[in-house]
C-alpha cells in the first residue's frame, strides 16, 4: 500500500519537481540543495510498506525517506532511497493520482543517466524531453539538448507518460554521469532549473561542499547495502532512474 500524506495547505497550480534517486544520485543531491538553499518547508510524505523499515536521520530528527517540501509555488517530491523495483508501479500510480488533484502548471523530473563524465568542476551537458512542443522550445532556449531517441525508466518515466496522457505540461531533465555520487552534475542540473523557474539556487555552495556530500552519500549507501541485498542489486543493474 502507498499513501501520500500532506499536512497543511499546498499552493494552487504549483510547479512540481520530482527528485527520486537516479544515476550518480544527481537528483537526490540536487533536491537536497533545493531544500537547503530555498528554505523549503516539510509538509508531507509518501508512505510505502516496502520502505517502512527505513528511517533517515537529519539534524537528529527521524524522517521518512520519501518526503514532500514546499516553497512559494514550488512543490518538491523527494526520496533519499532507491525505490524497490517492484514498488515502482504502486508509487508512480499514487503520485500520478495526487498530481491530478494538485493540477500543476508544470512538472519537472530530474534524473542522472549513464554516460560520459565531466571533469570535476566542469559543467555537465543537460539533456531533456518535454510533453509538448512549446515546452521543448523552452528547454532549447535554456541550453538543454533535446533527446530525439532514448529510454526513461522508473518513477520518472511513469510520471512523464502520465503527464503526456493527461496533457499536464512536463519536462524531464537528464544529466550524463559515470561517477557516483556526482555533486557537480547536480550543480549543473540546478543551473538549468534556475533558468526554467526563474529562481536563485546558489550552486556554488554545492560545488564547494562536493567532496563532503559525496562522502556522506557513500556512507548512507554503505549502511543500506549491509541490510538490503536488493538495494545492491538495483544499483548494479542500473534500475536507479528515479
Amino acid at each position: 500500500m502507498v499513501k501520500i500524506v500532506v499536512n497543511g495547505k499546498l499552493p494552487k497550480n504549483p510547479v512540481i519537481v520530482e527528485g527520486f534517486p537516479s544515476k550518480g544520485f544527481v537528483s537526490t543531491i540536487a533536491a537536497n540543495c533545493m531544500i537547503r538553499e530555498l528554505g523549503m518547508k516539510l509538509v508531507g510524505y509518501i508512505d510505502c510498506e516496502e520502505l517502512g523499515n527505513i528511517i533517515i536521520i537529519r539534524d537528529s530528527t527521524p524522517l521518512r525517506p520519501m518526503r514532500i517540501y514546499v516553497k512559494d509555488n514550488i512543490i518538491l517530491i523527494y526520496s533519499e532511497v532507491i525505490v524497490p523495483y517492484n514498488s515502482i508501479p504502486k508509487i508512480s500510480s499514487a503520485i500520478n493520482s495526487w498530481l491530478d488533484k494538485a493540477k500543476p502548471k508544470m512538472v519537472i523530473l530530474m534524473a542522472g543517466i549513464t554516460g560520459k563524465e565531466a571533469e570535476a568542476g566542469a559543467k555537465h551537458e543537460i539533456m531533456g524531453a518535454a510533453s509538448d512542443q512549446k515546452l521543448a522550445e523552452k528547454l532549447d532556449g535554456s541550453k538543454v539538448k533535446l533527446i530525439k531517441n532514448g529510454v526513461l525508466t522508473g518513477v520518472s518515466g511513469n510520471i512523464l507518460m502520465h503527464c503526456v496522457d493527461k496533457k499536464i505540461p512536463a519536462v524531464s531533465l537528464m544529466v550524463e554521469t559515470e561517477y557516483s555520487p556526482d555533486a557537480y552534475a547536480a550543480a549543473s542540473m540546478l543551473e538549468v532549473l534556475n533558468k526554467l523557474l526563474e529562481i536563485k539556487i546558489n550552486v556554488e555552495s554545492l560545488k564547494k561542499m562536493g567532496k563532503g556530500i559525496e562522502e556522506e552519500f557513500k556512507k548512507i549507501l554503505g549502511q543500506m547495502k549491509k541490510g538490503r541485498e536488493g538495494y545492491v542489486k538495483m544499483e548494479e543493474t542500473g534500475h536507479m532512474y528515479g
